[in-house]
């Protein structure tokens, strides 16, 4: 009765977990597939980069703004309604697309309802986590390490997973994958997240004194400003430029889940290598380094487009992106009163997402304008100028 009794406790957290698990996996999905379904209606490259554009617009906004509507609207109710839009628009899209009646301005309107609350939604229960560990009799230090280690490791698989998983069983059925996930996070949510009491009506106010906070604090915000658009190319690589390469290619889906497996690789391995470092790094090190592994994957692709070029091509953009470790931990992990929580931690997260959307429509602009080659020879141009500028500049500011 007992360990009955413990493990009802401890329901709120591990509902919670699960159902991150089913929401990640349902975004890694889509972030594989709606793109490739983009291209199979449209066959251009700029209406993906179009549709990921946007998307990426309204997650920035959702973030900046997350806080705020999540304290006017409530935690719970924020986040049910979050995953009950991703449940029925991922579900009609599947339905449309089975019945091929889809259409380019239909999938881009779901996908723009489905992650509109996205960003509010993450800010409402990730801000929130100290509160459910306290309810589930966990430790704030315990749950954080529970709460990382299942994030990372799920983020750093499920796209590989959902690109290997589309390969095999087609797009129409991985379509239905993305509802049952959705369903899933959403019966989960439900039936785990805690009802909050609702605080005193937010102001916009609150988000002013948020962003006074953040500058205020321990991080340095060039650092995160030059590793967020470091971040931002090399999340445009898994997401837009080699899934572009791959539809101009003609060849499979299957090829994506190489490079983003290669690419999981090579992050683990460069965590585990700034784990086992005595010292710091210095940040202009760190950036400089991310923006030329990421310039360097890039030239692979230029090399040529094949299971090998995606293999090192992933491994040299995971490695890059394994650089950017420090920077991110520290802007996640900006210390904040209880009240400000959910405003600061939206705010961080919006740094971080910063440049994507722009990244994402220049990167199709200029393949739409020119070629895929000719936007590699670019965009390596492009990124080795970025790690001389911001290494100069953060090195200057380490000397003053």
């Amino acid at each position: 009765m007992l360990q009955r009794l413990q493990r009802n406790a401890r329901w709120p957290f591990v509902g919670l977990q699960l159902s991150n698990v089913a929401l990640n996996f349902s975004h890694a999905f889509s972030t594989v597939l709606y793109p490739w379904i983009m291209y199979d209606l449209t066959g251009s490259v700029v209406f993906m980069a179009l549709m990921v554009f946007i998307n990426g617009i309204v997650l920035l906004v959702g973030m900046v703004f997350g806080g705020y509507v999540a304290e006017l609207l409530g935690v719970r109710y924020t986040a049910l309604i979050s995953a009950k839009v991703g449940a029925l628009t991922s579900l009609l899209i599947a339905a449309l697309y089975t019945a091929d009646s889809l259409s380019p301005g239909i999938l881009i309107l779901f996908g723009l309802l489905s992650t509109m609350l996205d960003g509010p939604a993450t800010v409402a229960t990730e801000a929130k986590v100290p509160e459910i560990a306290r309810l589930s009799g966990l430790s704030l230090t315990d749950a954080n390490s529970i709460d990382d280690t299942i994030d990372g490791f799920v983020l750093l698989t499920a796209s590989a997973a959902s690109a290997f998983i589309v390969a095999t069983i087609g797009s129409k059925d991985a379509a239905w994958w993305i509802a049952i996930c959705n369903f899933a996070a959403m019966t989960l949510l439900s039936l785990s997240l805690p009802k909050f009491r609702l605080r005193p009506a937010p102001r916009f106010q609150d988000i002013i004194v948020a962003v006074r906070q953040f500058r205020g604090s321990a991080v340095s915000l060039p650092l995160a400003l030059c590793a967020s658009a470091a971040l931002g190319f090399f999340m445009t690589l898994q997401i837009f430029l080699v899934p572009a390469a791959l539809r101009l290619q003609g060849v499979s889906v299957a090829w994506l889940g190489i490079f983003l497996a290669a690419s999981a690789t090579g992050t683990i391995m460069m965590n585990l290598y700034l784990a086992s470092r005595p010292s710091a790094l210095l940040p202009s090190s760190i950036v400089a380094r991310a923006f030329l592994g990421l310039a360097l994957a890039t030239g692979l692709m230029w090399v040529e487009v094949s299971p090998l070029t995606m293999m090192l091509a992933g491994l040299v953009a995971g490695l890059a992106n394994g650089w950017l470790s420090p920077a991110f931990v520290a802007v996640l992990q900006v210390k904040t009163s209880r009240g400000s929580r959910p405003y600061v931690m939206g705010l961080s997260y919006s740094v971080i997402l910063l440049f994507l959307p722009l990244e994402y429509m220049l990167t199709g602009a200029s393949i739409g304008l020119t070629s895929f080659r000719t936007t590699c020879t670019l965009l390596v141009f492009l990124l080795s100028l970025a790690a001389a500028v911001s290494s100069a500049w953060l090195e200057a500011i380490e000397n003053d």
